[in-house]
């Protein structure tokens, strides 16, 4: 049995102009021990995707489809029920630390907290537990960390202290939203290590959402790409990067600066992620498609194969590959 099943999700928000369509019929199961990554523009779907799985839509939300833990049907259980799920079984780390931590507590209450609720450890457990998992996250000094707040933190050293947490209680599943957004490059690298040491040595799920290839290339076994609330693109990682299929796939690909290719003008994709509240009737990405017919603004593309397990949604796969410089890409 998959760890995670979740079975055609959809999320539409209420909004001025209608209802958005967040989240479009995404389906996908998670593997114990399998890593997930979802790429894609701001806007796409991908966060509230996470947030609909820890059951933290914003008030309003409408949520349908399945999403099945451990055989257990979450969307079923009330948010007391939820709430024991929530870091025991699922975890989150989330974007930016300093608005996810708890300003007027200091580090080491906020990591403990999980252990006692959901573990039943006594405090004095709990304690030497909290002073392990900082030192394990690299927070060298422990006894420091534990007694400060967040502000006295570097951004680093916050977001070591929210994957603490995270791990606190041994989940099967960990989500990854953006972990290093704003941290420099090396501090990047040290947390993408310390992620994907906790998960390979705990034998945890991940997902992990970045707008970073490099990142996804070097982290993931599996791949979604997200356009206008759904995956337009899916497939093993070596699959979907040595054969880029989707021409939105393709537009990201050729933003990316290429070593040892000199100075050259970056391509950029025309036109702007759509309105989530006005979506167009056909295909999302064609009005920003060279490849694009009357057909791809009037019919909705279903996925089709390009490979073993990898897959694209697109009516004019044969010509974007085709037409691709990053077709064969290795």
């Amino acid at each position: 049995m998959s760890v995670l099943e979740v079975d055609r999700l959809t999320v539409a928000l209420p909004m001025v102009a209608g209802l958005a369509r967040a989240v479009r019929d995404v389906s996908f199961r998670l593997e114990r021990g399998e890593t997930l990554g979802i790429v894609g523009e701001s806007g796409c779907g991908k966060s509230m995707m996470a947030l609909a799985l820890m059951g933290l839509l914003p008030e309003g939300a409408d949520l349908r489809g399945g999403i099945t833990l451990n055989g257990c049907d979450l969307r079923a259980l009330d948010e007391k029920a939820m709430c024991r799920v929530r870091g025991n079984a699922i975890a989150m780390v989330f974007q930016e630390p300093m608005t996810s931590l708890n300003p007027v507590h200091t580090i080491g209450k906020q990591v403990i907290e999980p252990l006692m609720l959901h573990s039943g450890l006594g405090r004095d457990e709990a304690n030497a537990e909290t002073l392990s998992l900082l030192e394990r996250v690299g927070l060298v000094d422990p006894r420091r960390f534990y007694g400060a707040y967040p502000h006295q933190l570097s951004g680093g050293q916050r977001q070591r202290a929210m994957i603490a947490m995270a791990l606190s209680c041994h989940p099967e599943v960990l989500i990854a939203d953006e972990p290093t957004t704003a941290l420099d490059v090396t501090i990047q690298g040290q947390i993408l290590d310390l992620i994907r040491d906790v998960v390979s040595e705990r034998q945890m799920s991940l997902i992990l959402i970045s707008h970073d290839l490099g990142v996804i290339a070097e982290t993931v076994d599996r791949v979604f790409v997200m356009y206008g609330g759904a995956v337009v693109e899916q497939g093993p990682t070596p699959d979907v990067f040595a054969r880029l299929a989707h021409p939105y796939t393709q537009g990201l690909f050729a933003a990316v600066p290429q070593v040892g290719e000199g100075r050259r003008r970056l391509r950029t994709i025309p036109g702007t992620v759509p309105e989530l509240a006005d979506l167009p009737g056909g295909c999302t990405f064609a009005d920003r498609c060279s490849l694009a017919h009357e057909t791809c603004r009037s019919q909705v593309p279903d996925m089709r194969s390009v490979g073993e397990n990898h897959s694209a949604a697109c009516l004019r796969l044969d010509a974007a590959m085709a037409s691709s410089s990053f077709g064969s890409r290795r």
